[in-house]
């Protein structure tokens, strides 16, 4: 155990690693193998309402990557002790998790744009955590979600040429993207944020993360006319909003 620049005490071996702050990471790993898992399953299960070889393709291909990610935490949590296997198992199943239809291509579409920076938002802290062996996998994992993103992109913008399909589209949106933020993130605010900051499992505060994550994609909903849900939707479901939060959700709605 060493300090980093910041002062913050780091860990290299499981070992090391014990109470309060071993409690947090085990709950930290547990939701992003929880949401790994379940993109893999939605990656997975994709590939029959693909439309197209190259989508297909590319579903299959998103899919082993996940994989790849969902064990690279498999590996991380073994060596903490822990049963991973117990921990895919409570996980609700993927289309619960993520509220999809996973017959339907515009939900996968939708997904693709939504969770996929929603993960990547998070994993750009994870590769600063002071838990050293999580934080030294998560380079190839970052590496790839920049790429399913791309192709989130890509997706949004082929569907907003088509007013109809464009409409849908939209209309998952509303329901889905409440869902990531309280998936992706959790709570804003609180005693586990403060946790997290002050022992270096994150580096910005949850609010930060998630205004990150929205400016990002408001960039590009704005480029094709796509719209935040309205506030409704996180009400629905619970998902708190800070007032920074909302100043950003309510210049495109």
């Amino acid at each position: 155990m060493a300090p980093d620049a910041s002062g913050i005490p780091t860990y290299t071996t499981p070992d090391e690693v014990s109470g309060d702050y071993r409690e947090m990471l085990i709950r930290l790993l547990t939701r992003q193998l929880w949401a790994e898992t379940a993109t893999a399953e939605v990656f997975g299960r994709s590939i029959s309402a693909a439309p197209s070889w190259r989508e297909k393709y590319m579903a299959a291909e998103f899919a082993f990557e996940e994989a790849q990610h969902s064990q690279m935490l498999v590996d991380v949590l073994d060596d903490l002790g822990e049963d991973s296997q117990a921990i895919v198992d409570s996980r609700p199943d993927a289309a619960m998790f993520w509220h999809l239809d996973l017959t339907n291509w515009i939900h996968i579409a939708v997904f693709n744009f939504t969770v996929d920076r929603g993960g990547s938002q998070q994993i750009i802290e994870y590769q600063k955590s002071s838990y050293r062996p999580w934080a030294e996998k998560m380079d190839v994992v970052l590496a790839d979600e920049e790429e399913h993103y791309d192709n989130g992109v890509e997706n949004l913008r082929q569907f907003s040429k088509n007013p109809d399909q464009f409409a849908e589209f939209q209309s998952v949106f509303n329901e889905l993207l409440p869902n990531a933020v309280k998936r992706c993130f959790g709570r804003p605010e609180g005693a586990d944020n403060e946790f997290c900051l002050a022992h270096g499992l994150k580096r910005v505060s949850t609010e930060g993360v998630i205004n990150r994550y929205l400016e990002e994609m408001s960039e590009f909903m704005a480029e094709t006319g796509l719209k935040f849900p309205s506030f409704d939707e996180f009400d629905k479901l619970n998902a708190q909003l800070l007032p920074s939060t909302r100043d950003i959700i309510a210049k495109l709605q």
